[in-house]
């Protein structure tokens, strides 16, 4: 459905990272299923750094996409203001 939550985080992904945002449903957005299903109007999106092995004890996070995550985090926030 229309989302300016997402409509807004497309555009700030294209200002920082300079291409096009990959959208799409998968697991590692529980909690955004688990929070719209008790908020119905509740926009919700995930994102977040680049993580290996996801599951313990190899997990592993690149420290370099935290940042870049952190960049779109703030163009975000401040497009939403």
């Amino acid at each position: 459905p229309p989302s300016r939550l997402r409509d807004v985080m497309t555009d700030a992904f294209h200002t920082v990272y300079g291409t096009e945002p990959r959208i799409e449903a998968l697991h590692a957005s529980l909690e955004c299923g688990i929070l719209s299903g008790k908020m119905p109007e509740l926009e919700c999106i995930s994102f977040g750094p680049d993580i290996v092995n996801d599951h313990p004890p190899r997990e592993r996070l690149r420290v370099a996409s935290t940042w870049r995550t952190w960049a779109l985090l703030l163009e975000g926030l401040r497009r939403l203001k």
